[in-house]
């Protein structure tokens, strides 16, 4: 792909969206996700039966059987009732052939895309492929605080000519659909913890888009009593407050430490994604101490590059929630100067 080494730089706040059809309606996802687009085969489809409604079976992928989930039935479940999100979910709906309740047509689908979230694979039953859009976060819109909750599927939205590209949060849908890997990682209340009793009066910042992630962090940290939590709906947000605060220090005469003891970010957001916001924190004098951690679901061997040239004090991969809590003991207590 031509420019394919603008991507390579990290931090650069851009991204690249695969655009696909849903009968008639566009959406996007994160290439980075995508691990192969193929043609659909139903030879190779196992059907379940007393599964999710969405889930049409497990496909063999590379000797491997993986969840497939009928991308077109899950966007009819979406609960949200909000003028723009409802129009596409309509646009679906009203496209879609009539079928009897939670059967899959899958048959009537073209490919499959695999994609690998949270250290897992799964499979998306979608009509069609468009093209690949290269373009800055800063390009994609948030959706309103009013549409921004945990029971949207959507996180921003793309304009590109004429056509509005919805994109899917696509760690909400696995989650809800195959919920089972969350409980591995839960975080317990270990009261007899060294440092349970310490946790709440550490200051912690939580940048992330998706509504339904930004609650199920938060309550995993309050779980291990990390209850001072500041969360921010993409990286913009969050870069606005640290600008704020950095000229609050410097006016009181204390660090930026003072008011903010670590930082957890997604990597994809609208407006700034994780990686372009801890670089502007770690390329700032004023903000450079404050410990990054990144927390994503698309964590793999090029993506973490990506987090070190940023200068990330680390990277996991969701849902390793018990691991987060491990990282920000490391970071805030060493912070204070009491050893992790």
């Amino acid at each position: 792909m031509a420019n394919e080494g603008i991507l390579l730089e990290s931090g650069t706040n851009e991204v690249e969206i695969l655009e696909f059809n849903l009968n008639g309606q566009n959406f996007g996802v994160n290439v980075l996700k995508i691990q192969a687009i193929e043609q659909h085969d139903p030879e190779r489809v196992t059907h379940i039966q007393l599964s999710h409604p969405s889930i049409v079976g497990t496909l063999l992928f590379r000797d491997t059987c993986i969840t497939l989930i009928d991308l077109c039935l899950e966007m009819e479940n979406d609960p949200v009732a909000a003028d723009p999100v409802d129009e596409a979910i309509d646009a679906v709906i009203d496209a879609k052939p009539e079928e009897s309740a939670g059967t899959a047509n899958d048959d009537a689908k073209d490919l499959v895309l695999v994609m690998e979230l949270n250290d897992m694979k799964t499979a998306f039953l979608v009509d069609g492929v468009n093209r690949i859009h290269r373009v800055s976060w800063e390009s994609i819109n948030p959706l309103s605080a009013f549409l921004n909750t945990p029971d949207s599927k959507f996180t921003g939205s793309l304009q590109i000519e004429d056509r509005e590209i919805l994109i899917v949060d696509m760690e909400k849908i696995v989650t809800e659909i195959l919920p089972s890997k969350q409980q591995e990682f839960a975080v317990s209340a270990d009261e007899s913890h060294p440092h349970f009793a310490a946790r709440p009066t550490k200051k912690i910042f939580l940048a992330e888009d998706s509504a339904l992630i930004r609650e199920k962090v938060t309550k995993e940290l309050a779980n291990g009593n990390y209850t001072n939590v500041r969360t921010f709906a993409n990286g913009k947000e969050c870069y606005d407050e640290m600008a704020k605060i950095v000229a609050q220090a410097s006016t009181e005469g204390v660090p930026v430490t003072d008011y903010v003891d670590t930082l957890i970010s997604d990597i994809e957001m609208p407006a700034m994604d994780g990686l372009a916001l801890c670089k502007s924190i770690k390329d700032n004098p004023a903000t450079r101490d404050v410990p990054v951690i990144m927390f994503s679901s698309l964590i793999n061997e090029q993506v973490a590059r990506k987090c070190e040239d940023v200068k990330a004090n680390s990277y996991i991969t969701k849902p390793q929630f018990a691991e987060l809590v491990i990282l920000l003991d490391k970071y805030t207590m060493e912070t204070a100067g009491t050893p992790a």
